[in-house]
């Protein structure tokens, strides 16, 4: 399976995100479940390591999951109140998670975020390029065949 990277302009680690957010909505994956590994969802998707850790952050970032290290990350348990997830809610929640991030973390988070997206544009980009480069030397060629069959003036 493969992410719809096409049919789709949001960065892949958005696509990631919300393709995890969806199989927890949809009950697929519940409270206290595991969340598939990053390498399982690297190799699923044929993405970058960095990729999947920042849709992991985006999904810590709205208290969706949780990690514990050397174990995963598990999906946490919804709160009494509303049903949004609470912030210090799941077994053996690590207390890093349960703390909002520190403003250098929110810093690194938002910058990797920035950067992967940068890379999905310029990705893009270069794909645009190299449909024009191959326009531009059919455009050439074409020119080259009509300069090739100009017809020699009738002599006199």
């Amino acid at each position: 399976m493969t992410l719809p990277l096409e049919d789709d302009s949001r960065p892949p680690y958005v696509q990631v995100a919300d393709y995890l957010r969806r199989k927890i909505q949809s009950g697929e994956l519940g409270p206290g479940d595991k969340v598939p590994s990053s390498r399982e969802l690297q190799e699923q998707f044929g993405l970058a390591s960095a990729t999947v850790q920042n849709a992991f952050r985006m999904l810590k970032t709205e208290g969706l999951i949780y990690s514990i290290q050397g174990r995963g990350s598990f999906i946490r348990r919804p709160s009494a109140e509303g049903g949004t997830p609470a912030a210090g809610s799941g077994e053996g929640d690590a207390s890093a998670d349960a703390s909002p991030l520190t403003p250098d973390e929110d810093r690194y988070m938002r910058l990797s975020m920035e950067v992967e997206d940068l890379k999905f544009q310029l990705a893009g980009m270069k794909q645009d390029m190299a449909k024009m480069f191959t326009l531009m030397q059919k455009m050439a060629d074409h020119i080259d065949g009509q300069e090739n069959q100009v017809p020699e003036p009738p002599s006199a």
